[in-house]
């Protein structure tokens, strides 16, 4: 035998006895709701408690079923225990280290009503418990602020990754977050990195402006190099990517980086596997051999590149888990993969009413929600007139709970959308965008709650019982025919106390109740913003009368809202199909729903997986109100903040407010009280009260402009609102299963997601919080009916 010949033979001998290691991993992704109402997913068969095969009709029935984290829990936990420990690790249960990894890729402390009181504070116990190696951070983990998020990340108990971001002021990754992470499972070394794509990114309010992105292929090669060295450090086996990304973006990167079955990867630089996140739906990659419980679907959008990737995606919302097991092979030595899956099998556990729960994750999730209905009596505002939200109101005539709120909501997403505009400057150019939507349209089924809120404190619990809805606030591109469109249909109906009555912002609207339905809207107008560079202070206070809305109260009071009055824009033109306007409105509306066909397969720029819930925009700008009133008066109101532009609305507040007569003598007082003296109060953020000498007519004086508004949403989600926030966030994150109660008897129904409302105690009113944020929604006439009062 030749020498070459006896080389291949020993190298075929060696080949066949290098053995494949089975490594077993547990993933999922995107997560809100810790107990929700029980759907099927579209395109799967309800299954029984296994996941195994379609349930009976004995299995479903017509009540309302649900299912809970800790349903998850006890699923994702029953698989962890069924590894093997590692050698030499702890053998306690609590931190015993197991051979496989627990993943997760994204999105956990928003978007849901719990995290409007929480601002995801409830979640970090609850994924504490659920045993998490490695987390990738997800556009939603942001929804919050990055100061608030940093404060959210160093309570876990895992790392979190974000590699293809790098703070421009540093040159490293940010400071709360790591470029990767390894660990050694059977015997193989991991590295664990994590990357988002840069779609999202414009579509966060709160990112900062110096965090850069970068490709995620150039990173994930980058790092692949640097953690392959066989010179270096780490030395790794195998690379696995968590991302936060769409799903054509995984395939495209997993193309690019390698992560694929068929071709021969052991000498190319890359990753080996991605875990994604992002989109809500249940993918495998083709280049799984098999996978228990998913059914391919062959035209699925956005798999068109997928010819064998390896790639994960598990689903949404505590109700999808993914089971993983990777056959890797050795590779020669010298290769630059040291280890190849040369297999990949997994399941999907997918969870059911019938799954069985941990008892110890359910007293768990009892005591944080017990926790969060216990702030709901906390006050979070105080208004100056009533929230008025009867039915028979809202959905029949313009309401001014209605206008304060999608007032609010037209700049939700101005930050985002300027950072858009700016990617498409050429979309915009003959446009004046100032950054916030064109306009608002909500319904009046909106608004919840079917009474009177009396002048004094709103509470937290009231703010949830008028805005329960979880749906996201999106915003998307229509024209002018589709406007007249939508507002036909909203008033269509009318005088029937329908949902679809119509509650904007943005737009001068004239109506006329007598017209036939279809035609009854007059006129539409958009509304100019008079400070398109957003900074109208000095008329503020050197000019007020040009921007003082007057209204008397029954008890003499005179409220001042200085908010300007309406400027008319363009028409909006009912055939009109060339002007495209920025529109923010509910994503149950842009489904079609209540009779909005007219909103329906329109472009998104904010779509509902970036979107955030209504209560959870209003409550960002009430911290970030009470935040700016708190900082204008001290003394230190020049102190360096988080956010330079928060320096400079403290700034422009404290000058404003030091234009007030006797600012300086300023204390609070009980609104309802009287006074013998001539005293000027304030009470509020941006809000002064105004105690004429020697009587009791009070005048309340409250900011209401565009720009107030703005600031007030930017400093919620650029600065810590500890300081300003009702609910102890602190103590929920330090929260373990160990410091629970246990339930009653085993009996106790699991707290609902859905939050009971204590009785409100009116005579709470005659105390006035100095750190609550004052407001005074005012009905102006953006909604007018020109026959009302003629018939």
């Amino acid at each position: 035998m030749t020498l070459p010949s006896l080389y291949l033979l020993i190298s075929s001998i060696r080949s066949a006895l290098i053995m494949t290691t089975l490594l077993p991993i547990l993933a999922f992704n995107d997560v809100y709701r810790v107990r929700q109402k029980y759907t099927v997913p579209a395109g799967h068969a309800t299954r029984d408690a296994d996941g195994d095969r379609p349930a009976t009709n004995a299995d479903t029935n017509s009540k309302e079923e649900y299912i809970t984290v800790g349903q998850f829990g006890k699923t994702l936990l029953y698989l962890r225990n069924g590894w093997d420990t590692k050698p030499g690790a702890q053998t306690d249960a609590a931190n015993e280290e197991k051979e496989g990894l627990v993943l997760f890729a994204g999105d956990v402390f928003n978007p849901s009503v719990e995290s409007s009181v929480t601002r995801g504070s409830h979640m970090v116990p609850i994924m504490n418990a659920l045993k998490i190696d490695v987390s990738c951070c997800g556009n939603h983990d942001f929804d919050f602020g990055y100061a608030h998020l940093s404060t959210l990340i160093k309570s876990c108990n895992f790392p979190w990754l974000l590699s293809n971001i790098v703070d421009s002021n540093t040159g490293k990754q940010p400071d709360i977050v790591q470029r990767f992470v390894t660990f050694e499972k059977k015997g193989v070394k991991i590295a664990v990195i994590g990357l988002v794509e840069k779609d999202w990114i414009a579509t966060i309010p709160s990112w900062p402006q110096s965090f850069q992105h970068r490709s995620m292929s150039d990173m994930a090669i980058e790092l692949s190099k640097e953690l392959r060295d066989p010179e270096g450090p780490h030395k790794v086996d195998l690379i696995i990517a968590l991302t936060h990304c769409r799903l054509p973006n995984d395939i495209e990167l997993a193309n690019e980086v390698g992560a694929v079955s068929g071709e021969d990867v052991a000498q190319r630089h890359g990753v080996d596997l991605l875990i994604g996140g992002h989109d809500h739906m249940y993918y495998i990659g083709r280049g799984a051999k098999s996978w228990q419980g998913f059914t391919r679907e062959e035209d699925a959008r956005g798999a068109e590149k997928d010819h064998g990737v390896h790639l994960i995606k598990s689903g949404t919302d505590f109700r999808d888990l993914s089971e993983a097991i990777l056959q890797l092979k050795e590779q020669p030595e010298g290769s630059v993969r040291r280890r190849t899956i040369v297999g990949l099998t997994g399941k999907h556990h997918e969870i059911t009413p019938a799954t069985p729960t941990s008892v110890e994750i359910d007293n768990l999730t009892d005591s944080l929600l017990s926790k969060v209905n216990s702030t709901l009596s906390n006050p979070v505002c105080y208004t100056l007139t009533p929230f008025d939200v009867r039915s028979e109101k809202v959905r029949t005539q313009e309401m001014a709970i209605g206008n304060w709120v999608a007032d609010i909501l037209l700049h939700a997403y101005a930050e985002m959308l300027e950072e858009t505009s700016k990617m498409n400057e050429e979309d915009h150019a003959a446009q004046d965008f100032d950054g916030r939507a064109d306009a608002v349209i909500i319904c009046g089924g909106t608004m919840r709650g079917d009474s009177v809120y009396p002048p004094g404190k709103i509470t937290l619990g009231d703010l949830l019982e008028i805005m329960p809805f979880d749906d996201p606030v999106v915003c998307l591109e229509i024209d002018g025919k589709g406007i007249h469109d939508v507002l036909e249909s909203a008033l269509s109906k009318w005088p029937a106390q329908e949902g679809r009555f119509p509650i904007v912002a943005g737009l001068r609207i004239k109506w006329d109740h007598t017209k036939p339905p279809g035609q009854r809207v007059i006129s539409i107008h958009t509304i100019k913003n008079a400070s398109p560079n957003g900074d109208d202070s000095e008329d503020e206070y050197e000019n007020p009368e040009e921007l003082v809305q007057f209204l008397e109260q029954e008890d003499g009071t005179r409220v001042e809202v200085r908010q300007r009055n309406a400027i008319l824009g363009e028409e909006v033109k009912r055939g009109d199909t060339s002007r495209i306007f920025r529109l923010i409105t509910r994503n149950y509306m842009a489904e079609g729903y209540d009779g909005f066909e007219a909103l329906k397969n329109r472009k998104f720029i904010v779509d509902d997986d970036n979107g955030q819930i209504m209560s959870s925009i209003v409550r960002s700008f009430l911290l970030g109100s009470a935040y700016i009133f708190r900082h204008k008066q001290m003394q230190d109101h020049h102190r360096k903040h988080l956010s330079s532009r928060t320096d400079q609305v403290i700034s422009r507040a404290h000058k404003q407010w030091s234009h007030e007569p006797d600012h300086q003598s300023a204390f609070l007082v009980n609104p309802s009280s009287t006074s013998q003296n001539s005293l000027h109060v304030d009470s509020s953020p941006s809000t002064s009260m105004i105690l004429s000498p020697g009587g009791t007519s009070r005048r309340h004086v409250v900011n209401h402009s565009h720009n107030e508004i703005r600031d007030a949403l930017h400093v919620a989600r650029h600065d810590h609102m500890s300081s300003a926030d009702c609910f102890d966030g602190a103590s929920l994150r330090a929260a373990t299963c160990d410091t629970c109660e246990p339930r009653e008897n085993g009996t106790k129904e699991m707290a609902k997601a859905a939050f009971v409302v204590n009785d409100k105690n009116r005579e709470e009113v005659r105390g006035l919080d100095g750190n609550l944020a004052i407001v005074s929604p005012l009905v102006d006439g953006r909604l007018l009916d020109v026959a009302a009062g003629a018939e």
